[in-house]
């Protein structure tokens, strides 16, 4: 019996150790309790939002869910490292008595040894007990560490994230609107340049989504603040000019395509993890569409080929989960 309690905590501390180092440090995927976490939290509170539109909520659910994550890790290695402890009678003491601890005053023991605190009211036995101290000692001070260093990387890709979405939304607030705000004399230069000075940024917030999957629970719940609402409209616009004005200059048309590429990426990383495409191509109103001699080719036309992309699924895919609705993307 002592034997399956050691090893059940044994193998707690390592589950929580690997999905630490895998939320953590893998820049790829968080761990499996990570994952589970945030979307039993998020679709919990979503399905909330679409019934009473509670944007405040959803805002919540990315500053909460990472605390609760690090309370998670830290109470399950709390947890493991005391049933260890706990497995025999002679593993924790005091020192001054020479009386074994209760199951309370072991789990006061493993509070203070996992936060380093070092009290010594009570000491682990002799033997393997001392190493194991160490151990948990060295097991907590990690984790502890790794946490602090995890919500400091957060904040600041949550601070970019926050300002490439204003700098998008500054460029219009439709994507007709930046197609006829930027479309010059016709030859969209300054459109081409604008999505060219955004391209290194958009391409940092993508990778940063990847190392840290948790920024996808970080909703704003203002639309001018929003970064799928302005990656959706910027890629929507730059797709209308780059299919809808056939006369571009090869300068223009690369730097277009560039950013197009940047936010191909982004959506790349959408599907590795956050989002599957929505089963239904979403429907395009040829009225959202900018109505400008700019462009060569008709709205309906450009609708047309807009809803034939396998993209568009994907992005109604995104936005409808960070609550927003496919028409307020384009209205």
């Amino acid at each position: 019996m002592s034997t399956f309690i050691a090893l059940s905590g044994f193998l707690l501390v390592a589950l929580v150790v690997y999905d630490a180092v895998q939320t953590t440090l893998a820049a790829s995927r968080s761990g499996p309790m990570t994952r589970l976490l945030g979307r039993l939290a998020w679709f919990s509170v979503l399905t909330l939002h679409k019934r009473f539109s509670l944007h405040g909520l959803l805002k919540a659910v990315g500053p909460w869910l990472t605390v609760a994550l690090m309370m998670t890790w830290v109470g399950l290695i709390w947890l493991g490292w005391w049933l260890v402890f706990s497995s025999h009678e002679s593993a924790v003491y005091h020192p001054d008595s020479g009386t074994y601890a209760n199951p309370l005053e072991r789990l006061y023991f493993v509070g203070y040894t996992i936060t380093t605190l070092g009290y010594g009211d009570f000491v682990a036995g002799t033997g393997k007990w001392q190493v194991l101290a160490v151990m948990a000692a060295a097991n907590g001070f990690f984790l502890l560490t790794l946490a602090v260093t995890y919500i400091l990387a957060v904040m600041s890709a949550v601070v970019q994230k926050r300002q490439l979405a204003i700098s998008i939304h500054a460029l219009g607030e439709t994507p007709a609107a930046i197609v006829k705000r930027l479309e010059g004399e016709g030859n969209f230069e300054e459109l081409a340049d604008q999505a060219d000075n955004l391209r290194a940024t958009i391409i940092s917030v993508g990778q940063q989504h990847l190392a840290y999957p948790i920024l996808h629970y970080y909703h704003q719940g203002e639309p001018g603040r929003a970064l799928p609402v302005a990656m959706f409209r910027l890629y929507q616009a730059l797709t209308l000019v780059c299919h809808g004005r056939t006369s571009l200059t090869p300068s223009v048309r690369f730097k277009l395509h560039a950013a197009l590429d940047s936010l191909e990426s982004f959506l790349s990383v959408l599907s590795h993890d956050f989002v599957r495409p929505a089963s239904l191509a979403p429907e395009i109103d040829a009225a959202w569409l900018p109505a400008t001699i700019a462009l060569d080719k008709s709205p309906e036309a450009l609708r047309q080929y807009l809803e034939e992309l396998e993209s568009q699924r994907i992005w109604l895919a995104y936005v409808q989960k960070d609550g927003w609705e496919w028409q307020a993307m384009w209205t």
